[in-house]
């Protein structure tokens, strides 16, 4: 079956209004409740459906998400991925517009009903709320590498990366499946013009960013791989997916007092590189979950 504009899958959509949103967890329980808990707590007045896929969980994931609220809904396999669990998600998801957010990250109490109130555009195919990245470690070297990161133009225009967004009915009609990649977010980014990309401003999502360097270096390797995977499966995407790095140069010259921590920004983009690059070449797709912002086993507290 065609990827792209794939009739037989339109077919398979439910045409009911409302948001379902989808959240692919892997052995999560111990942030599913607080990211959950943050859903909850948003205003939002129309039809609402959030299905947590359990997917190859070995510890109490689904438990956890099943005991906060009847209305969630929880769907369990033992094939871990994350696309298996999207795409099953999907089968599960009755309405649009449909979000995809990770399993980690918790939003504010106003991002469902902003983000159904922008597809309102006739143009707005793809939204997400800001996103807030948090540092809460100790290690100066990483603060100031994520004083400078979260300074450049292109981080704080991003469209992706915030482990939230929202499509509509048109561009899920775009592809049948999640494809069998690494960065299911470019991808949907990808998939969308320029024109079509909404940044919701007065809302946003917090993104707990790694704590120490081993778990950086990680987390940017798998973020370089998947983009240089998506580049090489779908070159024919590229023309929309390319991130605009112009004025960081200029950006950096007018702050002097971000200069310091220009060679450990670079370090980590030239090691990530090489990394992904090596990867791409072993065809080996190992999946680096940051685990520095996930509490230990006995941190957890007992199911509900």
């Amino acid at each position: 079956m065609p990827m792209f504009a794939a009739a037989a899958q339109l077919g398979r959509i439910q045409s009911m209004n409302g948001l379902s949103i989808i959240i692919a967890a892997h052995n999560e329980g111990g942030v599913i409740e607080q990211t959950l808990r943050s859903i909850l707590a948003n205003r939002f007045e129309g039809a609402l459906q959030i299905v947590v896929v359990a997917n190859g969980c070995r510890d109490d994931t689904a438990a956890r998400a099943g005991n906060i609220d009847p209305r969630i809904e929880v769907v369990e396999t033992e094939q871990a991925g994350k696309i298996n669990a999207l795409n099953l998600g999907d089968q599960a998801a009755r309405y649009f517009p449909r979000a995809y957010l990770d399993a980690d990250v918790q939003i504010s109490d106003n991002v469902l009903e902003k983000i159904v109130a922008a597809f309102a555009d006739p143009g707005c195919r793809l939204a997400m709320p800001t996103a807030r990245h948090v540092y809460t470690g100790g290690n100066p070297v990483l603060a100031g590498y994520y004083q400078l990161w979260r300074s450049l133009p292109y981080v704080r225009q991003a469209v992706m990366g915030g482990g939230f967004y929202a499509i509509d009915r048109i561009m899920r009609s775009r592809f049948d499946k999640f494809p069998a990649i690494t960065a299911d977010d470019k991808f949907i980014h990808s998939l969308a013009q320029p024109d079509e990309r909404r940044i919701v401003p007065g809302c946003f999502v917090t993104v707990r960013m790694p704590r120490t360097f081993g778990a950086l270096l990680r987390v940017k390797t798998r973020w370089t791989y998947g983009n240089l995977e998506l580049a090489s499966v779908f070159p024919q995407l590229q023309r929309n997916g390319h991130a605009n790095y112009q004025g960081a140069a200029a950006h950096l010259l007018m702050r002097p007092w971000l200069w310091v921590n220009v060679p450990t920004f670079v370090f980590v983009y030239l090691y990530a590189q090489s990394a992904a690059r090596r990867r791409l070449r072993q065809k080996n797709s190992l999946w680096d979950r940051d685990q520095s912002t996930r509490p230990l086993a006995s941190q957890q507290r007992p199911a509900a």
